[in-house]
C-alpha cells in the first residue's frame, strides 16, 4: 500500500494521544510535522488567513518531508481525523498505474464518475484530512501549490483539489475516513462538516 504516513499536527495533547492510539491499532508509524503560523495578512485567504496559510505551509511541509524521504507512496493525514481502513488495500488495488491524487475522505465540488467497485474518478474537491500522493506526482504538486498560492482562495484543500481534477484524482466512496465534530484549530469554533459532506455526495455521487 503506502510506504511513509505523514500527519498535520500542531502540538496538542489531546490530539497527539488519540492519533498515536489509532495508529498504533492499525501499526501504522507516522511523522508529525507542522509549520510555524505566518505574521501579516493574507488576502487570498479567508476565514483566518494566517491559520489557514499556516495550515497549508504545514501541508507542504509534509510534501517537501516526502520528497527528501524518497516516499513512493505516501499518505498524509490530519490530526484529528477518524481512518477505517477496511476497504483501503482493496480500492488502492484498483488504482490505474496514472494515478495522482487518491482522497479517503472529503467532499466533491463537481460530478464524480464511478472508476471501480471502491473508486470514483474525482473533478475539483475539497477537504484534505486525508489523502495519497503518487511519487511521481509529489514534485509536480509542490509546483502546482507555489504557483497557486499567491492567487485568490488559495486554501491548501482547494488548491489539492484542482490538481486533483487537472490530473488524475481519485477518491475512495464510501469514504473512510472522517472529520468529527470537533474545535476547528483555523475558525476557533466547533467545526461540524456532516451536513456539508451529505449534502455535497448526494448532489455529486456517480
Amino acid at each position: 500500500m503506502f510506504d511513509r504516513v505523514y500527519v498535520v499536527h500542531l502540538p496538542n495533547k489531546v490530539r497527539r494521544a488519540a492519533m498515536d492510539a489509532q495508529l498504533a491499532q492499525l501499526g501504522w508509524t507516522a511523522t508529525y510535522l507542522h509549520a510555524r503560523t505566518p505574521v501579516g495578512h493574507y488576502p487570498n485567504f479567508r476565514r483566518n488567513p494566517a491559520a489557514e496559510l499556516g495550515c497549508s505551509l504545514s501541508h507542504v511541509k509534509c510534501v517537501v518531508r516526502a520528497i527528501a524521504d524518497g516516499a513512493q507512496c505516501p499518505l498524509f493525514l490530519e490530526d484529528d481525523v477518524v481512518i477505517d481502513p477496511s476497504r483501503l488495500e482493496a480500492a488502492m488495488a484498483e488504482l490505474p498505474v496514472d494515478w495522482d491524487v487518491l482522497y479517503l475522505g472529503g467532499h466533491p465540488r463537481s460530478d464524480t464518475q464511478r472508476h471501480s467497485a471502491n473508486l470514483v474518478r474525482v473533478g475539483t474537491f475539497s477537504f484534505a484530512e486525508s489523502y495519497l500522493l503518487n511519487g511521481k506526482a509529489l514534485v509536480p504538486f509542490l509546483d502546482f501549490w507555489l504557483d497557486r498560492v499567491g492567487q485568490p482562495n488559495a486554501m491548501y484543500d482547494l488548491v489539492l483539489g484542482e490538481f486533483a481534477a487537472a490530473n488524475h484524482g481519485f477518491c475512495v466512496y464510501p469514504t473512510i475516513t472522517v472529520q468529527p465534530a470537533g474545535p476547528s484549530q483555523i475558525s476557533r469554533k466547533v467545526d461540524d462538516k456532516s451536513n456539508l459532506l451529505m449534502k455535497a455526495w448526494s448532489r455529486h455521487a456517480p
